[in-house]
């Protein structure tokens, strides 16, 4: 069966040059396209991020507001609060012991921080900011207390690493939504932006990693971010439920969705584990991204359903409109400030994963095995229109998940 499936992916993605218009292809495949390249800069980074971590951080970035739209600022916060995540995950998977990874990163965002401050000193003085030495006195007890915590490695600890992790995860929004957005009001009020976004470009002191820094933040921007799965904790897990609740239809353009939707199932499943914030905003984006999923997932369904005559078509129908109603009861709980009760939202994820998916769409496998050209075809105008919203990162998961299979 495994091998079946691969072997139409490649016939669907082979051929779609060959049947599809250009137009039609840059259109569809070129913002995913974007996301790859652009994920080709964490192996340039000085601290190489999990997957997971650069998904996080769009969350967050987007649920709490930290945009002050002064670029380079913004992309070296937006790297500042990797790297508190990056400390997040990997305490995470390595409770009872601080792994040395812990100290890279620790240096890294000490070094980075220094950077920064000096970036941000520059600008204020530059345009007269009116609580310039107050900003800085912040930034100089700031260092003073990090010295004082974390000095010579001081922390060898687990549960201490765990308290200067929350200390710099607290220091850094708050600084950043309090602090920094004073001055980011100051520019705003005076019509400096531009100006500002020119000095910072071209005249102050800029670390040479910042080109890097502004393709990150250009990444975890996206209104719809699409990231390569290569955490090997995500990869494992995804897989094992895949397997054990055997979700394979053998319709690839089907479980290359399916997949897809394990994949958030499980990020948010991760976080749930970890900080409140990170919680909050990965549950916030599970929502948003799961009412994307119904809609664009229940519409390939359906039309598929239709292409092929499938018997239970209106009982089918009427299954998907509910679970609609469900999610965008979810979101509707979460904006009046429900999380508890938008948290529902992975448990019954769950239960569509184990009883609609693994029952009701395999009952389209006979069909499917009579009508295969027809699904090619199909599967080819769907991604090539976009209409099924499947990009790279889709694909290269369903690739893994295969080959592991083979």
């Amino acid at each position: 069966m495994v091998k079946k499936q691969s072997g139409l992916l490649l016939r669907i993605w082979r051929c779609r040059n060959v049947f599809f218009p250009s137009a039609h292809v840059s259109v569809s495949l070129q913002p995913s396209l974007q996301i790859v390249v652009e994920m080709h800069i964490l192996e340039s980074l000085p601290v190489k991020l999990d997957s997971v971590v650069v998904d996080r951080v769009s969350a967050i970035w987007e649920h709490t507001g930290l945009r002050l739209d002064l670029d380079v600022i913004d992309a070296q916060h937006a790297w500042l609060v990797a790297l508190v995540l990056e400390l997040e995950w990997t305490l995470s998977h390595q409770e009872g012991s601080v792994p040395q990874r812990f100290h890279q990163i620790m240096q890294e965002a000490i070094r980075y921080t220094e950077t920064h401050f000096k970036t941000e000193e520059a600008l204020i003085k530059q345009f007269g900011f009116v609580e310039e030495h107050s900003h800085i006195k912040s930034h100089r007890k700031f260092n003073d207390i990090l010295a004082q915590i974390y000095g010579e490695r001081k922390i060898n600890d687990w549960d201490g690493a765990q308290k200067l992790y929350r200390y710099l995860r607290k220091w850094l929004l708050q600084h950043i939504h309090i602090e920094d957005r004073k001055y980011a009001d100051f520019f705003k009020r005076r019509k400096l932006n531009g100006q500002a976004n020119a000095y910072l470009s071209e005249d102050a002191p800029l670390p040479d990693t910042t080109a890097l820094q502004l393709r990150f933040l250009k990444l975890i921007q996206r209104e719809v971010t699409l990231i390569e799965v290569t955490t090997p904790e995500l990869l494992k897990d995804i897989t094992s439920i895949w397997k054990r609740l055997n979700l394979a239809t053998g319709i690839p353009i089907l479980d290359i969705q399916h997949l897809w939707l394990i994949k958030i199932i499980v990020e948010v499943d991760e976080a749930m584990k970890e900080s409140p914030l990170t919680r909050e905003a990965v549950l916030a984006r599970t929502i948003n991204e799961a009412i994307r999923y119904v809609q664009v997932h229940f519409r390939t369904e359906e039309d598929l359903m239709r292409l092929l005559e499938f018997d239970d078509l209106e009982n089918h129908l009427k299954m998907h409109r509910k679970f609609e109603q469900f999610v965008i009861g979810r979101k509707n709980e979460l904006a009046a400030g429900k999380s508890r009760s938008a948290a529902t939202i992975v448990h019954e994820l769950r239960e569509w994963l184990s009883s609609h998916i693994a029952l009701q769409d395999r009952q389209m496998v006979a069909s499917y095995r009579d009508h295969k050209d027809a699904v090619l075809d199909f599967s080819k105008n769907a991604i090539s229109s976009g209409d099924a919203d499947i990009f790279q990162p889709q694909i290269s998961l369903y690739r893994t998940i295969v080959k592991q299979g083979n």
